[in-house]
């Protein structure tokens, strides 16, 4: 399936998110990320954040040990290990988080391993959905 404009395919994840999760308690950013809490089918509450900016390909996180089958999938995605968090020391002589700064502060996503998967199709939006709802 070819890949569909980025900024269409943002709009239609976003619109897909809201429809089917809750906006997280810490909100959305104006243009960087939205946060949601998506309830799977058990019951059971996920913490997601999309990555929304024009500039970005079309970046949903979750943790890692929910990705199941998706690891596998041929989806663009990349590691984020919590092992790797504040290694970077900044211009200022601090540690750095080391990832995008929505996901610092969320209870369950900011200090675990995380996979962020890259969108480039509806239908692959669909299978990270589909797995996750599964939870």
């Amino acid at each position: 399936m070819m890949p569909v404009d980025r900024s269409h395919l943002k709009t239609a994840m976003a619109a897909i998110l809201d429809a089917l999760a809750q906006e997280h308690p810490l909100g959305h950013q104006d243009t960087y990320a939205r946060r949601y809490i998506l309830t799977t089918r058990s019951g059971m509450p996920l913490e997601l954040m999309f990555e929304q900016s024009p500039k970005t390909p079309a970046n949903l996180w979750i943790e890692r040990r929910l990705a199941g089958a998706l690891t596998t999938s041929g989806i663009k995605q990349r590691q984020s290990l919590a092992s790797s968090l504040y290694s970077v020391i900044g211009k200022n002589g601090d540690p750095q988080y080391g990832r995008h700064s929505a996901l610092e502060k969320m209870p369950n996503l900011g200090n675990v391993d995380l996979i962020c998967l890259q969108s480039e199709t509806l239908a692959e939006v669909g299978r990270i959905l589909d797995q996750l709802l599964a939870v």
